[in-house]
C-alpha cells in the first residue's frame, strides 16, 4: 500500500493504518478515500516490485478468499443483465487484494511498527464516534444516532472498533486508552440501539474469554462478567429508549413462538424474508434467482398463504441476512462465497493464534467473528463503507498473518 521511494513506504502503512479507523465514523466515507488510496498505491507498489514478489500458496487461499465473492457473483449478474449491483460486496474484497500482496511482500523484508498506528487510529476513531453519537442523541435528540450513516451500519462499525480496542489491550503498553475507547464504543452502539451489535457485544465477549481463557484467571472472568451484566441491568433500568428496544424484541419472539409471526414486524419479518431465500435457492440452487424472480417468488409465497404481505413487498426480495442473500442470488456459488469471506478468515485466523499465540491473530479472529454475526440479520458487506472496511482490515490482518510464517514478527 505504498511505494518504493522515501515518501516514505513506511509512512504511508502507518498514516494509512491510522487513517482508516480514526475517519470510520466521524466523517463522511473518507476513511473509503484513504482505502481507495490504499489500492493505488499498493498497485504502483506491485508494478515497481513485480521481479521480487513470488506467491506461495498461503497467498492464493487469501487471493481465493478476498475475490470468491466477486466473482461467484458473475454467473447471476450475467443472466440477470440488468443490474451490477450483485457485485456491491465482492468488488470491494477484490480491490483489496494488492493491499494484501504489497504489504505482506514489505512486512517480509522490513520491520514496520503497525500495532502503534493501529491502537491510535482505534482510540481517536472510537473517541471521535463517541462524541458524535453523543452530540446527536443529546443535542439533536435523535432517538437512534446515525452518524453519516443508518443507525445500524453505525452500531455495527462502532462495535468493531470497540473490540478491536478491546482485543488490541492484552498486549498494548496503552491499556487505559484502549480500555476507555472500547468503553465509549460499546455506549455508541447503545446509542443507536442497533439489535445486531448490541446483541454481538456478549457473544463477542465470550468468544474472547474462550481465546484467552488459559491466561485470564477465574477472578478477572468473574469481575468481567459482573460489571458486563450490572452494567447492563443499569442501562435498561436508567434508559427507556434501550428499555422500550429489549421489551420490544421480548414482544416480538413471543408473536413469533405463539406462531403471530406477522406481528413481530422486525424480527418476524425477518424470518419470511430468510423462508423466500431459501425457497429462491431451492429455484436455482447454482448460480442463485435474480432480484425481479425473487420479488415474483415472493408474491407467489403470500399467495400461497406461506408468506405475509408486508414481508412479501421487499425490495429485490432482499433477505435481511448475508447468508441468506448470498444463498438466494448467488446459489452454491454463495456459499462457497460464504466460505471465503467469513469461515475460511476466521478459521485461519484463530487456528494461528492457537498455534503461535499471535496477538494479531487473536484480534483478527474477534474481528471476523464479529461481522459473522452482524451478517446474521443484515447485509453489511453490500454497504460501502463497511465492504471497504472489512476488505482493508482483512488484508492487513492476512498481511501480517503471512508474514509471521515466514517467522517475521510484526510490532
Amino acid at each position: 500500500m505504498f511505494n518504493h521511494t522515501n515518501l516514505s513506504s513506511k509512512n504511508v502503512i502507518c498514516w494509512c493504518l491510522f487513517l482508516v479507523p480514526a475517519l470510520l465514523l466521524s466523517t463522511p466515507n473518507f476513511s473509503v478515500g484513504v482505502i481507495a488510496f490504499s489500492v493505488i498505491i499498493s498497485t504502483f507498489y506491485l508494478l515497481s516490485n513485480k521481479n521480487e514478489i513470488k506467491l506461495d500458496k498461503f497467498d492464493y487461499l487469501v487471493m481465493f478468499s478476498l475475490s470468491f465473492y466477486f466473482f461467484g457473483a458473475i454467473p447471476i449478474a450475467i443472466y440477470d443483465g440488468t443490474t451490477a449491483r450483485y457485485f456491491q460486496g465482492g468488488a470491494r474484497l477484490l480491490l483489496c487484494i494488492p493491499i494484501y500482496v504489497s504489504l505482506s511482500h514489505y512486512l517480509k523484508i522490513k520491520k514496520v511498527n503497525l500495532r502503534e498506528h493501529l491502537e491510535l487510529g482505534v482510540i481517536f476513531g472510537s473517541a471521535s464516534a463517541f462524541i458524535l453519537a453523543i452530540y446527536q442523541f443529546y443535542y439533536l435528540e435523535m432517538g437512534r444516532v446515525d452518524g453519516f450513516l443508518f443507525s445500524i451500519n453505525f452500531g455495527y462499525l462502532a462495535c468493531s472498533l470497540a473490540f478491536l480496542a478491546f482485543t488490541l489491550t492484552f498486549s498494548s503498553n496503552k491499556k487505559a486508552l484502549l480500555l476507555t475507547a472500547f468503553i465509549l464504543g460499546v455506549f455508541s452502539v447503545t446509542l443507536t440501539l442497533t439489535r445486531g451489535a448490541i446483541f454481538a457485544i456478549p457473544i463477542l465477549l465470550i468468544l474472547v474469554t474462550a481465546l484467552k481463557f488459559k491466561s485470564l484467571s477465574f477472578k478477572h472472568i468473574l469481575t468481567c462478567a459482573s460489571i458486563f451484566v450490572i452494567a447492563s441491568i443499569a442501562t435498561y433500568h436508567y434508559s427507556s429508549d434501550f428499555r422500550q428496544r429489549i421489551d420490544f424484541t421480548i414482544s416480538e419472539f413471543s408473536h413469533i413462538s405463539s406462531g403471530d409471526i406477522n406481528n413481530a414486524l422486525s424480527s418476524g419479518d425477518r424470518i419470511q424474508f430468510w423462508f423466500a431465500a431459501t425457497q429462491a435457492f431451492k429455484v436455482s440452487p447454482l448460480i442463485g434467482l435474480p432480484y425481479k424472480e425473487r420479488e415474483h417468488l415472493n408474491q407467489k409465497l403470500h399467495s400461497e398463504g406461506k408468506m405475509g404481505e408486508r414481508a412479501s413487498r421487499i425490495n429485490r426480495g432482499h433477505a435481511h441476512s448475508q447468508y441468506f442473500e448470498m444463498l438466494a442470488s448467488n446459489g452454491l456459488l454463495g456459499i462457497i462465497s460464504i466460505l471465503a469471506i467469513f469461515v475460511f478468515p476466521f478459521v485461519l485466523l484463530a487456528s494461528h493464534y492457537i498455534k503461535s499465540s499471535s496477538e494479531w491473530a487473536f484480534s483478527g479472529t474477534v474481528f471476523v467473528a464479529g461481522f459473522m454475526i452482524f451478517g446474521l440479520t443484515e447485509v453489511p458487506l453490500t454497504a460501502n463503507l463497511i465492504g471497504s472496511f472489512y476488505g482493508f482490515m482483512l488484508a492487513v490482518f492476512f498481511a501480517i498473518i503471512a508474514s509471521e510464517k515466514h517467522n517475521k514478527s510484526v510490532h
